[in-house]
């Protein structure tokens, strides 16, 4: 009987396992990736805000994983357990990103910004810790260069609310707000963005927009102060009428005064509910508030 080793097939079979773990091991990321591309469906919103980042392929992947939601404020209040009053656009939690829904037609693209802004998160928190300290240095020292003091007072906000996570948060907002970076930098980017002009420019038209809008609130509430002061003048007027007897004279003017005090008071209702948006959108920005009230006229 002919006898023969197997020891030839033993070794065949271990090179191959060693091969497979060694291919496994160096594609491990693009194994990843394919599967969150593959088993991640958008909403229409979710997918127009996709469309609009083109984003590469392993960042489209880290956005995947993360299942990005928009959401109305009530449900984002409880998705992202934000405190009372705290005004937020977006958050990355429990490795979830959700965005609030913004209906403003012309307030609306930030909603792009954001979906950036906290991919940028997800995308932090998938990096090594030896990456996170080569990119630290980097936009330490791009923030340090711009010396710019909204960003300034920004970080200072975080350094209370989020403790050590200024590199984090830097990470984000750079990519997304400042169309101009470090060759360095924007290399870095270009794994995430095909065209990060597309994220900044929609941030640059916001802010524009946004500016605009406390403009316009400044000018509707300088009106009805305006307009109360000829109410005052003309209340007054009417009572030194009705003091003298000239009754007649008096009742003339009461369907001007009721006119005048319908308008300002439709005017103080669009003014205030143009105030709770702008206050609700004016974190994405670190803005100041507007804290301007009117009462009604009588």
């Amino acid at each position: 009987m002919a006898r023969y080793s197997t020891t030839w097939l033993k070794a065949v079979v271990l090179l191959g396992g060693l091969a497979g773990g060694a291919w496994l091991y160096l594609n491990w990321q693009t194994l990843a990736d394919n599967y969150a591309l593959s088993h991640y469906t958008s909403s229409s919103e979710v997918g127009q805000i996709i469309d609009r980042l083109n984003l590469t392929h392993h960042a489209k992947a880290v956005l995947y994983r993360a299942q990005p939601q928009i959401d109305d404020k009530t449900a984002f209040n409880q998705d992202c357990q934000t405190r009372p009053h705290e005004l937020e656009l977006g958050c990355y939690y429990h490795g979830r990103i959700y965005i609030l829904r913004i209906d403003n037609a012309s307030l609306a693209p930030e909603m792009t910004v954001v979906t950036a802004h906290e991919l940028l998160h997800a995308v932090w928190a998938e990096l090594p810790a030896a990456g996170r300290q080569r990119l630290s240095s980097q936009l330490e020292a791009e923030y340090t260069a711009l010396n710019d003091n909204d960003l300034n007072d920004r970080m200072k906000s975080y350094a209370v609310s989020e403790p050590g996570e200024q590199a984090n948060e830097l990470h984000s907002i750079l990519a997304t707000e400042y169309a101009s970076l470090p060759a360095g930098l924007a290399t870095y980017y270009a794994q995430y963005f095909n065209d990060r002009a597309v994220v900044t420019a929609d941030h640059a038209a916001y802010e524009q927009v946004f500016a605009a809008r406390r403009q316009q609130l400044e000018q509707d509430l300088a009106t009805i102060r305006d307009k109360k002061a000829q109410l005052a003048v003309l209340n007054r007027r009417m009572e030194a009428l009705r003091s003298s007897g000239q009754i007649a004279a008096y009742n003339a003017l009461v369907p001007g005064q009721n006119k005048l005090v319908d308008d300002i008071n439709a005017r103080i209702d669009q003014y205030q509910a143009a105030v709770v948006e702008y206050n609700a959108l004016s974190k994405s920005l670190d803005s100041q508030e507007i804290t301007d009230t009117e009462t009604a006229a009588q």
